[in-house]
C-alpha cells in the first residue's frame, strides 16, 4: 500500500491535485481525499487486479455518474489512469453515513425519517430518469448532514432493465432504509425487537405506502406514483 500511495502522491500533481490522506478501503479499491485549491475532494482508486479483470464494468461508475446531475449525487470531476493506477476524482459530499449514525446511538425523530425518505425518492427519480438503477442503495451509501443527505458509491448501478421494471431493486431499498431507521426511533418504534412495519407507529396510509416499498403489497412501477402518495400519507394531512 505504501508503494501505491507514493505512486499516487507523485501522479496526482499532474492533475492539479495533492494527496491528504486515506478515507477509507472496500472490496474493490480506496478512497483517498485529495485537494486542490482549498477545496477538498474523494480519489476512488480500484485495486489492480480488478481492472485488469473488469475495468470496462468498472467504467460504467464514472459513466453513469457524468449522466446525473442532483446536488445529492458527487459530481465527477476527473478520470485518472495513469502509471497502473485508475480511479475517479470526485466531488466530497458532506456528512457521515446513516450506518455510523445509527451506530453512535442517535435516534431519528420520525420528520427526519420522513425527510430522509423524501430526498431518497426525489434522487432516484433523478438517477430513473437517467435510466439508471443504483441497486446498492443501504445505510452505507447514504450521508447524513444536518438533514440533508447524499447518495453515493454508483459501483453497482446498471442500466434499468425489463427486470428492473418488474422488481425495482431501487423501491425496495428506499423501503429498508425506513424500516431500519424507524425501528431506531423511539418516536415510531413500539418495540426495537419487532423488526416489522406492524412494529411501528404509523397510520393506515403510511404503512400500505411503506408496505408497496417493500414489495408486501404490489410494488410501486414508477418514481411519479411512489412520490405522490408518499407526499400524501406523510406530509399533506
Amino acid at each position: 500500500m505504501s508503494g501505491r500511495i507514493t505512486t499516487i502522491q507523485g501522479l496526482l500533481p499532474i492533475f492539479g491535485y495533492k494527496f491528504s490522506g486515506i478515507l477509507g478501503a472496500g472490496d474493490f479499491g480506496t478512497c483517498y481525499e485529495v485537494c486542490r485549491n482549498g477545496e477538498t475532494f474523494v480519489f476512488k482508486v480500484f485495486n489492480q487486479n480488478d481492472v485488469k479483470r473488469r475495468k470496462s464494468k468498472l467504467s460504467l461508475e464514472a459513466k453513469f455518474l457524468s449522466q446525473v446531475s442532483h446536488q445529492g449525487i458527487p459530481g465527477l470531476l476527473k478520470v485518472i489512469d495513469q502509471d497502473g493506477i485508475y480511479g475517479f476524482v470526485m466531488e466530497k459530499k458532506p456528512g457521515d453515513t446513516l450506518e455510523n449514525t445509527l451506530a453512535w446511538g442517535a435516534a431519528f425523530l420520525k420528520s427526519e425519517i420522513i425527510g430522509i425518505t423524501l430526498q431518497l425518492i426525489e434522487i432516484t427519480e433523478v438517477i430513473h430518469e437517467a435510466e439508471i438503477c443504483h441497486r446498492d442503495i443501504n445505510l452505507r451509501n447514504i450521508l447524513w448532514d444536518h438533514g440533508s443527505i447524499s447518495l453515493i458509491d454508483f459501483g453497482s448501478a446498471g442500466r434499468k432493465s425489463k427486470r428492473c421494471l418488474r422488481f425495482n431493486q431501487d423501491f425496495w431499498a428506499i423501503g429498508d432504509v425506513f424500516m431500519r431507521l424507524g425501528i431506531a426511533s423511539p418516536e415510531l418504534s413500539k418495540n426495537p425487537e419487532i423488526l416489522s412495519i406492524d412494529g411501528l407507529i404509523l397510520n393506515q396510509a403510511e404503512k400500505k405506502v411503506i408496505k408497496r416499498l417493500l414489495a408486501i403489497d404490489p410494488l410501486y412501477k414508477n418514481n411519479k406514483s411512489l412520490s405522490h402518495d408518499f407526499k400524501l400519507a406523510f406530509i399533506q394531512k
